[in-house]
């Protein structure tokens, strides 16, 4: 009788610390803090910028304030953002595919040369047939896919010179991304590329290291490598998209609440962030224009001949890079327009 009492009582006791004690661990759990440093080299006052400020916000207010997001933005390094992304040393970054693909090779399948006619088909291809398989390829290399963004087209900027052929690349150095697929691409279609980092690039314009680079009318404003420039060829030799993605192991730390908050409303934040990208650009070209830079139409017998000449690159990217990511290249030619 006697331990049938004394295992009542210790049977209540527990009753009385999970009563009083469990909650207070929830509400302590609840209450914790979660810190999120976010970089990208995109500056302010651009629509990357102002979409994650917004997005900073939101985060903030609808978590109650458990998470703090820290947004740097104007970082140099791309390549260097998403090393760090992966470590673990931040927890997010907004960076072109191509620096993505200095960490995960199969990603370099957005740089190769005239992949996508248009910006329409390449969101159906990315929004319906790839944004799955690289969600799972990006998640065993330790990040989580939120969205796809967009730099753009990328168009030749030089100086004294328009581009229409092979010959007139073969005539200046260029800066080239510092990936591989842009070098590759330069040397097919006859160019010099010289890789500079994004926080050099102005300099070694001004004292003509190089004669010119290739990227879009939004980056170029951005940085002010406009102001180097005179002529703006429109080539539309790559369609890059952007990204925005998580560490995976922090992300994965997160209560689950506060992964909703992260990942909630994708297609709608992929579509406004293409959205403000899109909208600017002919307002930018148009102060390309203001600024007297000279802006040169490539005519389409122009683009096809260049795109003949980039097609190695494609085969390369085959070999160097393997199955997964030819596996990737067959999808999107598999559902592009013909």
């Amino acid at each position: 009788m006697k331990g049938q009492l004394t295992r009542a009582l210790r049977a209540l006791m527990a009753a009385v610390l999970v009563a009083f004690v469990a909650p207070a661990f929830a509400a302590q759990a609840e209450a914790q803090e979660y810190t999120l440093n976010f970089q990208t080299v995109a500056p302010d006052n651009t629509p990357w910028a102002r979409q994650l400020q917004r997005l900073k916000k939101a985060w903030e207010a609808e978590s109650g304030g458990r998470l703090k997001v820290k947004l740097f933005l104007g970082r140099g390094n791309e390549n260097a953002l998403a090393r760090k992304c992966k470590s673990g040393e931040i927890q997010a970054i907004g960076v072109s595919t191509a620096a993505i693909a200095s960490e995960v090779p199969e990603m370099g399948v957005f740089e190769l040369p005239y992949l996508f006619k248009s910006p329409e088909e390449a969101d159906a291809i990315i929004d319906n047939h790839l944004f799955d398989p690289v969600s799972a390829l990006l998640a065993e290399n330790n990040y989580t896919l939120y969205i796809f963004s967009e730099n753009g087209f990328r168009n030749f900027a030089t100086k004294g010179k328009a581009i229409h052929t092979s010959e007139d690349l073969a005539a200046l150095k260029m800066r080239s991304q510092e990936n591989w697929i842009h070098e590759e691409t330069y040397r097919a279609l006859g160019g010099n590329p010289v890789r500079i980092a994004v926080p050099e690039v102005l300099t070694s314009l001004s004292t003509g290291q190089v004669g010119g680079f290739d990227n879009t009318p939004l980056f170029a404003f951005a940085t002010s490598w406009f102001s180097e420039i005179d002529t703006w060829t429109v080539s539309d030799h790559i369609y890059q998209p952007a990204v925005v993605v998580f560490n995976k192991k922090w992300f994965d730390s997160l209560p689950a609440d506060i992964q909703q908050i992260l990942t909630k409303d994708r297609a709608a934040e992929t579509a406004a962030g293409r959205k403000a990208v899109r909208e600017l650009t002919p307002k930018l070209m148009g102060a390309l224009e203001k600024k007297g830079i000279t802006i040169v139409q490539m005519t389409q017998a122009e683009k096809d001949a260049f795109a003949k000449r980039s097609k190695p690159v494609h085969a390369k990217f085959r070999e160097k890079v393997g199955s997964k990511g030819a596996k990737l290249l067959d999808t999107i030619e598999k559902n592009r327009k013909k």
